[in-house]
């Protein structure tokens, strides 16, 4: 197996429906970057479940020295600090010096779809402004965790609505931080992963009549689903006023901090000094 040089890792941690997806589909596809076997391998994590059980980290990638410069991989999983409390040591002891990459989004926004997307796949236990939920929105916690054991200059932080609506410019700056030429930009920009407007009812339907569903033709398919979703209205859920208020307060110490700390505009969400 090829040796993989300590400074060739590239690491987007977080977080959680942030567009993490979307922009590993866009650097998946630059020649110098050899991608995981896949985008969540989470081998540092302890609680998230490992698609590829491999003893060595560097199995997970296919990696060419003579083709490739950098391995790249996208567990979210590295920033569900304190349910994974030891990510960051763990890749130190590793002996490796990732590049990290760390999407923030509008903290409000990003429960509500984390939440919906729990949904969608069956596996919500928890209410929507649990603990679990709003500590994946404190920034600047997550991020601590990391800064105890690599240097800033490892960290490259972007903004979900950047990412969204000047994809360009963005992977332009992810090009620089990383070392990378401007030549290998995507045809076309496309949201992955993105929490569909899902439907329980729908979805219910979808797995009764699973086995069938290869055999119908799309048109066909897709013509049911349109009528399902307008016999079956349902809007994903949205917090409450209450709610919101709630977070904002459990959220609030740690905007200012992550704005003090990372120069960022937290006033946009409405986190304001007092």
């Amino acid at each position: 197996m090829t040796r993989i040089p300590s400074d060739a890792y590239i690491m987007i941690i977080g977080a959680m429906k942030c567009g993490t997806s979307s922009l590993f589909d866009y650097l998946k596809i630059i020649p110098q970057v050899c991608p995981a076997l896949t985008k969540e391998p989470e081998f540092f994590s302890e609680h998230q479940g490992h698609r590829y059980h491999v003893e060595v980290y560097d199995k997970l990638f296919n990696f060419n020295a003579n083709k490739h410069k950098y391995v790249l991989e996208a567990s979210t999983g590295y920033t569900k600090y304190p349910m994974e409390p030891n990510v960051a040591r763990k890749i130190f002891e590793y002996g490796i010096n990732p590049k990290f990459i760390y999407i923030v989004r509008n903290p409000f926004d990003r429960i509500e779809s984390h939440y919906n997307f729990m949904v969608r796949k069956g596996s919500i236990k928890i209410k929507i402004d649990s603990s679990h939920l709003v500590n994946l929105s404190n920034y600047f916690l997550q991020l601590e965790q990391f800064r105890i054991y690599f240097p800033s200059e490892n960290l490259l932080l972007l903004d979900f609505d950047n990412l969204k609506t000047h994809p360009k410019q963005v992977l332009y700056d992810v090009f620089e931080f990383i070392g990378l030429t401007k030549n290998f930009m995507p045809d076309k920009f496309i949201v992955s992963n993105e929490t569909a407007n899902e439907n329980r009812v729908i979805n219910e339907y979808r797995s009764r009549y699973n086995k069938i569903l290869p055999y119908i033709p799309k048109p066909i398919k897709l013509l049911g689903a349109k009528l399902m979703r307008l016999k079956f209205p349902e809007q994903n859920r949205r917090l409450s006023d209450i709610e919101r208020e709630y977070i904002y307060q459990a959220l609030k110490d740690d905007m200012l901090k992550f704005s003090k700390v990372y120069d960022f505009d937290v006033s946009k969400w409405g986190f304001k000094s007092e």
